[in-house]
């Protein structure tokens, strides 16, 4: 798995993904949340504990994709506010974004060239539609990768996370303003 992955499988820790979800300067009725590289599926379900309009898991390795599929049939959570949560099992390379206002999740789940290619699909995407994307890297060892990225303007972040947020007159390559 390591080799497909880059690294070792584990899961999202919620009490960082809450740090993460408390940072977003949203109102998540307005969303939607896609997370690529969703493994066995445990950032779906704290995901769903927020009421996104709502949430899509994207994962390559089916043996993941079977999990997840497995856990959130079995999942209730007391505080779960969003319960329309689909599965895909496709590369996320082949993913096609919807026309939705988006917040992006990466827990760092691809090898470096497929992270620059999914990071260009989200471009395109917000350039084309012009929605909102926000996009949540935890563990940022891409920060570097996502800091070059003209059209992203990072908004909050730690040592353990960072969000951007899409400029979408800069993906179309007409930026108007200058990150802070």
């Amino acid at each position: 798995m390591a080799a497909l992955t880059g690294h070792e499988y584990f899961a999202t820790d919620p009490w960082l993904f809450e740090q993460i979800m408390q940072a977003l300067p949203i109102r998540f009725e307005d969303f939607i949340f896609i997370d690529l590289g969703s493994g066995k599926g445990r950032s779906l379900m704290l995901a769903s504990d927020y009421p996104f309009r709502r949430i899509v898991g994207v994962e390559y390795l089916p043996e993941l994709h079977r999990s997840a599929e497995l856990n959130l049939g079995r999942y209730s959570g007391e505080n779960q506010k969003c319960r329309r949560i689909e599965c895909v099992c496709q590369d996320a390379r082949d993913f096609e974004f919807p026309d939705e206002a988006t917040v992006l999740y990466l827990f760092n789940p691809f090898p470096e060239p497929v992270f620059c290619a999914g990071a260009g699909e989200a471009k395109s995407v917000a350039g084309e539609k012009s929605e909102v994307v926000l996009c949540g890297l935890r563990y940022p060892e891409y920060a570097r990768l996502v800091a070059s990225c003209e059209w992203l303007d990072k908004i909050a972040g730690t040592e353990q996370w960072v969000l951007w947020v899409c400029d979408a007159n800069a993906a179309n390559g007409q930026r108007t303003t200058q990150p802070a």
